[in-house]
């Protein structure tokens, strides 16, 4: 008859014990994201600001055209709000861009030398 001792390591008991893990930026910011996936915003996210105010963090994500604010209860980690809003910027009411210019410039210098030589031509 044998007999087999098994013997458990010291560091196996504390580990198999579950720890509360206290939550950090990084962790709730992902935390957000991956809710925000899952109930179908599935494009370019990317996270604009994280606060704790209160037991309670506060994530703010940017989407293409869409603003999405998540609140995770940090005794919890349950997702306690989300709120999904357009954006609040606002555009410029007249968007120039230098190729555009460069192009009204050519329209209207050619504008002025084809009146130029018209005129000239006339008597003008």
């Amino acid at each position: 008859m044998s007999a087999t001792i098994q013997r458990r390591a010291p560091g196996v008991l504390s580990s198999a014990t579950q720890q509360v893990k206290t939550l950090n930026a990084e962790t709730v910011t992902l935390i957000a994201i991956g809710f925000l996936k899952r109930v179908g915003n599935r494009g370019n996210l990317k996270p604009k600001r994280v606060s704790l105010e209160e037991g309670i963090y506060t994530v703010e994500v940017e989407m293409k055209k869409l603003t999405a604010v998540v609140r995770i209860d940090v005794e919890s980690h349950e997702i306690k709000e989300y709120e999904i809003q357009p954006k609040g910027e606002e555009a410029p009411l007249l968007s120039v861009s230098p190729k555009i210019i460069l192009i009204m410039f050519g329209i209207s210098a050619a504008a002025y030398v084809a009146l130029h030589f018209a005129f000239k031509m006339l008597g003008f």
